[in-house]
């Protein structure tokens, strides 16, 4: 099917016009297009229904006045007919090897997410199914009229009948978990969580190799992925019997019966099953990446203690376990590292290179394609994995030094399951794929302790995910290693040794404000001077400073974190970001209560932060009194030691340099470089440094400021009082063998 929509279909079909079509997104997709339809009224449902029906080349019907039988209706499950918007509304023969009529109500998600009814009726019983297309309406008033006037049926009634008709379709038992009494350690294989989200328990295990499990609806997707993951990686089979929801809920209320101290059972097999509670995404697809190796190439991983009770699903506060405690250890033991959080161990060698991570993706094996990811971006030295969904691939990319760089290609089956991975790892809700998710883990891997931050999107092709990687080993740096020198280290190291007043950072999101403010803070740190941040998130861990998470989810933002801070008698306050007015006012009143404030902002220079900040609604006069100096500040790629090499610019260039560097004693003729690219380094790059200007405040600078005048005022005004902007530290730079002229053109110079 080409990528047409039920909007292309109304717009041809005149039922929608130009204009009101022009509405909607271009990536929007048949559900998303049809909810607009339905919440503004556009169009009847009947138009919405018929352009299914021409999308997906089915006939339309309207069931209203039709008369549907008995038989038919009974085929499918009220609930199924209710969740799904399907039913059955002619049969011809027997329910095997007849024909059975569907109409779908709901058929936006038709090829994404098909009801497994439909391939339960085609596969198990052999029948043949023809689809039409009606309106949720009409599927909702023939299941009225049925409920409510449907005779009885010609069986005897029991709280079994409707798990009856399920086994009908699918070839399952039903039992009646009342009369069955299931002791502690049966039951409590399945933890209760996920028991009681989707009504599934074990009954009975009539060996250590087979379970019986009893299920509410076995067309509950993600119960068939639960299951199918439990046997798949437990090796072990599974009975399944359909049973009511009141007697599963019944059966679970045993949890809470449980004896005291549990004896350790006699060691299970050999293959205990310690697996998270939504790990089944993790299943590999059977279609291989590259060309596959035999699946027993892979070294099995290293042997794990048995349970002290059989547990096939870790419950969510065992979850942890994934980063925290060793798998399948006895509850009574200490809390171990799992293997997974030493990156190395776990997979069994260092990951240096795409190619090994190619060999690991070959094995299918998704949490070693995720941890091998993971390792070779640390050992790139990589700030983020970016693993993104495409039209027919999964697309990993690192940045490096600032640029993203494609890693490898996968197939977009794996897709899901690698983003259940992270979220598994990361504790978020793996069922959610609907909103933005953020999270954190950690790992260890080339000698370096990670923190990993995650963000999740949801995006037309599915969810991507982004993990920022943080190094917790890594220590502060000087301000000598960061790029700041002359008179701009002068100017800064005499204001932050002021007891009171602003120090801003300012740049763009990735330009190293947070790195500069970290290494403020441990200059100036000491045991005579109470520090205390509020960050969103932590990034580095310093001694003897009070670091604060921000909450803003539950009311804990940088200005109520910042009042509060105020109450706790400290001398230096470092606050993440300014993000509104409330928060740039209560940290201008820190600064003239006698605190000296370390904040960043997002602005394009030093110059910019004042008229920003007035903007916001502080008063200038109170802006320029509490201020003691701004800092701008970019990151540039650092050329290669080991490919370096002089090049000649044009004379046009050399004499804008010239021009930019006229007030700075430099040595001519200039001499400049770059990296010709070698197999340490491969682009000519490695590593960043930055590039800064350090606007001091003047009489004449707070002169500007408190008449609003516009930055550009104010920058001309701070470049006559000796100021080095950033463009000429950049330049000076490139001058040194540091970076390359177009490095610091690219970041200082718009367009």
């Amino acid at each position: 099917m080409s990528n047409k929509t039920i909007l292309n279909i109304l717009l041809e079909r005149n039922r929608i016009t130009q204009t009101e079509a022009s509405g909607f997104a271009q990536n929007a997709t048949n559900l998303d297009i049809e909810k607009k339809l339905r919440d503004e009224k556009t169009v009847t449902s009947e138009d919405i229904a018929k352009a299914y029906a021409l999308l997906y080349d089915l006939p339309f019907i309207r069931l209203e006045n039709y008369n549907v039988s008995s038989a038919a209706f009974q085929l499918i499950p009220q609930d199924l007919i209710e969740k799904y918007k399907i039913l059955a509304f002619e049969k011809e023969g027997d329910i095997s090897g007849g024909k059975v009529k569907l109409a779908l109500g709901s058929p936006g998600d038709l090829k994404i997410n098909p009801p497994t009814v439909i391939s339960d009726l085609k596969n198990k019983k052999g029948v043949s199914v023809d689809l039409y297309i009606t309106t949720p309406e009409d599927i909702e008033k023939v299941a009225a009229k049925f409920s409510q006037n449907s005779p009885p049926p010609p069986v005897q009634i029991t709280k079994l009948d409707h798990h009856v008709q399920y086994s009908q379709i699918s070839d399952l038992k039903s039992v009646d978990l009342k009369n069955i009494k299931i002791p502690y350690e049966i039951i409590s294989k399945f933890p209760i969580e996920i028991s009681k989200k989707y009504r599934i328990i074990v009954f009975d295990s009539p060996s250590p190799s087979m379970i019986r499990v009893a299920v509410s609806d076995p067309y509950d997707r993600k119960v068939q992925e639960i299951l199918d993951f439990v046997r798949q990686k437990n090796e072990i089979a599974i009975e399944e019997f359909v049973a009511s929801p009141g007697d599963i809920l019944d059966a679970i209320k045993a949890y809470y019966k449980k004896p005291g101290p549990i004896p350790k059972p006699e060691p299970p097999p050999p293959k205990p099953a310690a697996v998270s509670a939504t790990a089944p995404a993790q299943e590999f697809p059977k279609a291989p990446i590259f060309p596959a190796r035999p699946r027993q190439e892979t070294p099995p991983p290293t042997p794990l203690k048995p349970p002290a009770r059989p547990t096939f699903i870790r419950r969510p506060e065992e979850e942890v376990a994934e980063v925290t405690q060793t798998q399948g250890v006895y509850e009574t033991e200490p809390a171990q590292e799992a293997p997974e959080s030493d990156l190395d161990k776990f997979l069994g060698q260092e990951v240096n290179s795409v190619e090994t991570l190619k060999q690991i993706a070959q094995s299918g094996n998704i949490p070693q394609i995720l941890a091998a990811s993971v390792a070779l971006a640390v050992m790139k030295k990589a700030s983020d994995i970016h693993i993104e969904p495409e039209e027919d691939s999964l697309r990993i990319r690192f940045r490096v030094d600032g640029v993203l760089r494609d890693i490898i290609k996968m197939p977009l089956e794996i897709q899901a399951a690698i983003i259940s991975r992270i979220k598994i790892l990361s504790h978020l809700k793996i069922d959610e794929m609907r909103i933005p998710q953020d999270g954190r883990f950690d790992v260890k891997t080339h000698g370096h302790e990670i923190d990993l931050r995650v963000s999740t999107l949801p995006t037309v092709r599915g969810e991507k995910a982004a993990l920022r990687i943080l190094d917790k080993t890594k220590s502060i740096y000087t301000f000598e290693e960061l790029g700041i020198a002359g008179r701009n280290l002068k100017i800064l190291e005499e204001n932050i040794k002021k007891p009171f007043g602003v120090i801003l950072a300012t740049g763009p999101t990735g330009s190293g404000k947070s790195t500069t403010l970290y290494s403020i803070l441990q200059k100036i740190s000491n045991p005579q001077v109470n520090v205390i941040t509020l960050e969103d998130p932590v990034e580095y861990e310093i001694p003897g400073i009070n670091q604060c998470q921000v909450k803003p989810k539950i009311g804990f933002s940088f200005a109520e974190g910042l009042r509060s801070v105020l109450r706790q008698d400290p001398n230096i306050i470092m606050v993440g970001e300014i993000r509104d007015a409330e928060t740039a006012g209560m940290a201008t009143h820190a600064a003239l209560t006698g605190h000296l404030v370390l904040t960043t902002l997002h602005t394009n220079d030093a110059a910019g932060a004042l008229p920003r900040l007035i903007n916001m609604g502080i008063e200038p006069f109170l802006i320029t009194s509490s201020i003691n100096a701004i800092i701008g500040q970019r990151l540039v790629r650092k050329i290669c030691s080991k490919c370096k090499k002089e090049i000649k610019l044009p004379d046009p260039l050399l004499n804008e340099i010239s021009k930019d560097l006229e007030k700075f004693n430099l040595q001519k003729p200039y001499k400049f470089y770059e990296g010709a690219g070698c197999a340490e380094c491969n682009q000519g790059f490695s590593g960043r440094i930055g590039i800064y200007e350090v606007l001091a405040m003047s009489e004449k600078v707070e002169e500007i400021a408190i008449r609003r005048r516009p930055a550009s005022e104010i920058l001309s005004a701070a470049i006559e009082e000796g100021m080095v902007t950033m463009k000429q530290d950049g330049l000076i730079k490139a001058i040194k063998g540091v970076t390359t002229v177009s490095e610091v053109l690219r970041v200082t110079t718009s367009g």
